[in-house]
C-alpha cells in the first residue's frame, strides 16, 4: 500500500505505526508546491517550506532519483522570509547540528560541525526531480539497550521497527569492536527479557535497572547505559553500525 500524504501525522512504529520504513509515499497531490535545493554535487532537499500548521515532510535525495523522508524532529519559522528544522541525525553530538533551513542569505544543511551552502533548484533540473520516487524513513532499528561490564566490555541490543518490533539483535565486545551475538531464544515477561545466545544468556530486567551476562557458571552485572545519553556513541564508535546509510543528509556531508 502507497501511504498518502496529506493528512498523515509522523509515522510512528513503537506501538501503532502508519507506515513500514522505506514504503512508499504518494506526493503527488502536493509535489507542484515542492521547493528543490542542491548542494551542486547531485544531492537534494525536497519539501514545502512554509506549510501552516498542518505536519509537513521534508525529503532528502542523494541521487536524484529516490527521495528519503528526513523525520523532521522541530523546527521554527519568522513568516516566508526563514525557518529552520531539525531531522532525526543521532551521530552528531547535539541534535540541533543536524539541520537544514532558510534565511535571506540562502538554504543551508548542518551536519556536525560542517555547514554546506545549499541553492534552488529551477527549469528542466526540477522537472526531472518531479519524476523521483518519495518514501518513508528508511533506517529500521530501534536501540533498545546499552550496558557494559568492569572490563569495558558493552552489551547492546536493538530491535526492529512496525512489523519487526519483536526482532531483536545482540552486540557484544569492547567499544568499536561489537559483534553480533546469534540469538537461539528470546523470552519476554512482565521481569524483562532474557536473550539466550550461543555464548551465554544476556538478561536484562526492565524497570530494576539491572543487567547480568551469564556464561556458563560466572554472572557479571553490568551497568545500564541511558541509550538517549549514548545516541551518538552508539551510532558511531561502537561499531555496530559503521558504513549504513541512515537516510539522512549527514550520510553525504
Amino acid at each position: 500500500m502507497i501511504a498518502s500524504f496529506a493528512g498523515l501525522a509522523q509515522p510512528v512504529w513503537a506501538d501503532g505505526h502508519h507506515a513500514e520504513p522505506g514504503s512508499p509515499v504518494d506526493v503527488k497531490a502536493v509535489l507542484d508546491k515542492f521547493v528543490y535545493v542542491t548542494d551542486g554535487k547531485g544531492h537534494y532537499i525536497a519539501g514545502i517550506p512554509f506549510g501552516g500548521d498542518t505536519w509537513v515532510p521534508f525529503y532528502w535525495s542523494h541521487d536524484g532519483s529516490h527521495f528519503v523522508d528526513m523525520s523532521i524532529t522541530g523546527g521554527s519559522s519568522q513568516g516566508t522570509e526563514r525557518f529552520d528544522k531539525v531531522f532525526w541525525e543521532p551521530r552528531v553530538q547535539d541534535r540541533w547540528q543536524g539541520g537544514f533551513g532558510m534565511n535571506p542569505e540562502g538554504w543551508w544543511v548542518q551536519c556536525g560541525d560542517r555547514k554546506t551552502a545549499m541553492k534552488v533548484v529551477d527549469g528542466e533540473e526540477r522537472k526531472k526531480l518531479a519524476a523521483a520516487s518519495f518514501v518513508w524513513p528508511i533506517w529500521d532499528r530501534i536501540a533498545y539497550m546499552l550496558a557494559r561490564d568492569n572490563n569495558g566490555v558493552y552489551f547492546y541490543v536493538d530491535r526492529g521497527k512496525g512489523e519487526k518490533s519483536k526482532n531483536y539483535h545482540v552486540f557484544m565486545g569492547p567499544r568499536g569492536q561489537l559483534k553480533p551475538m546469534p540469538l537461539v531464544n528470546v523470552v519476554s515477561d512482565s521481569e524483562g527479557e532474557i536473550f539466550a545466545t550461543k555464548h551465554g544468556t544476556l538478561r536484562l530486567i526492565l524497570g530494576k535497572g539491572e543487567s547480568v551476562w551469564i556464561e556458563g557458571k560466572k554472572q557479571s552485572k553490568l551497568v545500564i547505559l541511558p541509550i538517549e545519553d549514548n545516541r551518538r556513541m552508539i551510532y558511531t564508535d561502537l561499531g555496530v553500525y559503521t558504513g549504513q546509510r541512515l537516510g539522512t543528509p549527514c550520510d553525504d556531508l
